[in-house]
């Protein structure tokens, strides 16, 4: 009687894993959302691919969602906007048998390359395993608060993985997947990140929430994701369809974000435009047709292929920006790229505004020379 118990609980968890793991091009309606209060989030992230459709063609948009599925539609969320940063690399806290591992080890290694071009590569803080390390915390039954001794066996089982999301919990991946943003708004130095976000750790911010003395939902607050005024209901359970309002949400503001990083100063600008170029050049090493599409127009694109030498994505590089002479919607970026076998080069890349990706902006021609 235990063994059909556990079998059935199994196939639920796999049935509701399936919305998150099917076809890429299943996109579209769902047969059980027709008419639910978040129809249009959900749709809207399925035409991107975000979540999609299992052979039901169902959402179930009132069941919980778990913590795996919570943690792969967030890196889906962060390669709609900025595109694939790094290869992913396999952590050794996450149990292998985890049927979505790969996505959540990919959302780390992009949360750690966002980080980097952030903070120009000076800080040795990394929000994805401090998120991973305080999620552990949770499951063990503890507060996700720093302890006076760190585990350094610490690991995340499948089983903890398929459990539900709690609401504080979804506010602590929030808080991890936006620090580069935090750092940024509180004009922090690289040296100072991790002192400051020890703090939140500690448990040291003000209190905003009349039921939870948790840090990380006041420190999401500002990215307007949860719309809640007095109270967070941190224990609360999110449902699937809560959490897709709240990835769009996310989404939206990544949009408006890069948008004003292209808009805003030098520094600003280059750091935005390096995530860009860095997704474009890892599309092009991982041969993404679809990326490739969204970032390239097909002669620049043609002419990638043809030239000398190609940077590597996660190469040194120094980039500059500059406004078209003729056009100030279109935009310069030059890349300086070291290269003491070959010998240095250097790549001009014309951007267009386009809708085709979340940055708003197509490589629509590159000029290539030898320095």
């Amino acid at each position: 009687m235990m063994k059909r118990m556990v079998l059935c609980f199994l196939m639920a968890m796999l049935l509701v894993q399936s919305a998150w793991t099917g076809g890429a091009q299943a996109a579209g309606v769902f047969d059980d959302t027709e008419g639910h209060w978040a129809e249009q989030q959900i749709e809207e992230l399925a035409s991107l691919g975000i979540v999609k459709r299992n052979g039901k063609h169902a959402f179930y948009p009132n069941k919980p969602i778990t913590r795996g599925e919570a943690l792969a539609l967030l890196n889906r969320v962060v390669e709609t906007a900025y595109g694939s940063l790094e290869l992913p690399q396999r952590k050794n806290n996450v149990d292998y048998r985890f049927l979505l591992r790969g996505e959540v080890e990919q959302l780390l290694v992009n949360m750690k390359a966002i980080w980097q071009v952030e903070t120009n590569a000076r800080s040795n803080y990394d929000p994805g395993d401090r998120m991973l390390y305080y999620l552990y915390l949770a499951e063990s039954g503890q507060l996700m608060k720093k302890q006076q001794k760190e585990n350094p066996d610490w690991w995340l089982s499948s089983t903890a993985m398929q459990r539900p999301l709690s609401r504080e919990e979804a506010s602590l991946l929030l808080f991890h997947v936006l620090a580069p943003q935090k750092f940024r708004t509180v004009n922090l130095k690289p040296e100072d990140a991790v002192a400051y976000f020890n703090s939140f750790y500690e448990w040291k911010q003000d209190r905003f929430y009349r039921d939870t003395y948790s840090p990380y939902p006041l420190a999401i607050r500002e990215f307007q994701l949860f719309l809640t005024e007095k109270t967070f209901s941190p224990e609360k359970i999110m449902t699937r369809a809560e959490y897709a309002v709240v990835m769009k949400r996310l989404l939206d503001y990544y949009r408006s974000d890069i948008a004003s990083q292209f808009r805003g100063t030098g520094v600003h600008q280059q750091k935005i435009a390096q995530l860009y170029l860095r997704s474009a050049t890892l599309a092009l090493a991982k041969k993404q047709q679809a990326r490739l599409a969204a970032v390239f127009a097909p002669e620049p694109l043609q002419t990638m292929a043809t030239l000398p030498q190609v940077p590597k994505y996660n190469g040194p590089v120094s980039i500059t920006s500059k406004p078209d002479s003729n056009d100030p919607k279109i935009l310069w970026l030059i890349g300086h790229y070291a290269d003491p076998v070959k010998g240095d080069f250097q790549i001009e890349y014309k951007l267009e505004q386009d809708t085709s990706n979340a940055y708003g902006r197509k490589i629509t021609a590159v000029l290539y020379s030898e320095k």
